[in-house]
């Protein structure tokens, strides 16, 4: 953006507004323009608070530990619900899926002969699982 489009896009009022800012004295500028101020928020009193925002845990060292997990006795009990729900009884679907189809490959890298699906294995080079990485 032009900084003249900006200015021409101005009142009188806002580029008389912003001439006074811009002539102030330096000391006085502020990011909020002088015609508007906010009040200041006192701060909690709180003793973890430092200047940095950064709030410090007053746990002991032995709190910060890791601490072993016990198991405790399960106490879930099968009360029956749902007692009318019953299972159909149908044919289930055929499992006609063919086998896979194993083939004999070499490793380009160390050599070694393996057999492995053909569905792993992709162009022309094939490298076995030691030589992958």
């Amino acid at each position: 953006m032009n900084l003249r489009n900006l200015v021409e896009g101005l009142t009188i009022a806002e580029r008389t507004e912003l001439l006074d800012i811009l002539t102030e004295d330096s000391l006085t500028w502020t990011t909020m323009p002088p015609h508007i101020e906010f009040p200041e928020e006192e701060v909690e009193s709180n003793p973890n608070h430092v200047e940095n925002f950064a709030m410090h845990d007053e746990k002991k060292l032995s709190e910060k530990r890791k601490q072993k997990v016990n198991a405790q006795t399960n106490t879930w009990k099968d009360t029956g619900e749902h007692k009318d729900v019953e299972t159909p009884d149908i044919k289930p679907s055929p499992r006609n899926r063919p086998s896979p189809k194993i083939i004999d490959v070499t490793c380009r890298v160390c050599g070694k002969s393996e057999r492995v699906n053909s569905a792993v294995v992709y162009g022309e080079y094939y490298r076995c699982n030691n030589c992958i990485g």
